[in-house]
């Protein structure tokens, strides 16, 4: 089984090292195969908007960066995790220009949820299971809770964890998590 995992190079944190040492660890032990991908602000352009990913390049985004390497890992993986500063209770500007420039894995087209919010409808079949796990030091309840819920109403199929270096609670979490595609969610 392939699984990547991207991370924000810039915020390299004790708590990161650990984390993504546990991380590393877990799914090695888990027999997949792990490609790793660790982002600065030179990495990625940002979305221009102008929908090439749509119209001139469906499902291929037209800017020439890492975001083809990454979106290519990404729909060829059983499971993405993301390893993510909170920073007040939000992405970091490097793991959130990573989730935008995703755009080009859904259609064009909107989608009513069942909470009245719209959404974009899939491109693929199946998408990877997505693991959100934010982290930092001391951060506030109010943080965690926003990090938590802004990340949900974004994703359809994600599971969102908050590591403050407690090793056996992220292992516990993961090790209850069915590691596998999961569906024509994304």
């Amino acid at each position: 089984m392939q699984a990547i995992l991207i991370s924000d190079k810039e915020y390299q944190t004790e708590a990161y090292k650990r984390l993504n040492q546990l991380v590393t660890i877990f799914l090695t032990e888990k027999g997949m195969k792990l490609t790793e991908t660790q982002l600065d602000r030179n990495d990625l352009a940002f979305c221009k908007g102008c929908f090439g990913c749509w119209i001139k390049k469906p499902g291929e985004c037209v800017i020439s960066d890492a975001m083809a390497q990454i979106n290519h890992g990404f729909i060829n993986s059983q499971l993405a995790i993301y390893l993510c500063p909170v920073i007040f209770g939000q992405f970091s500007s490097n793991i959130k220009n990573a989730l935008d420039r995703c755009i080009p894995n859904i259609l064009p087209f909107f989608e009513t949820r069942p909470d009245g919010s719209t959404m974009h409808p899939a491109r693929y079949r199946s998408y990877p299971k997505q693991i959100i796990i934010g982290y930092g030091d001391d951060l506030s309840e109010e943080d965690r809770n926003l990090f938590i819920d802004i990340t949900k109403k974004h994703r359809r199929n994600v599971e969102v964890l908050i590591y403050q270096g407690n090793d056996a609670e992220i292992s516990q979490a993961l090790s209850q998590m069915e590691l596998k595609k999961a569906g024509d969610e994304l």
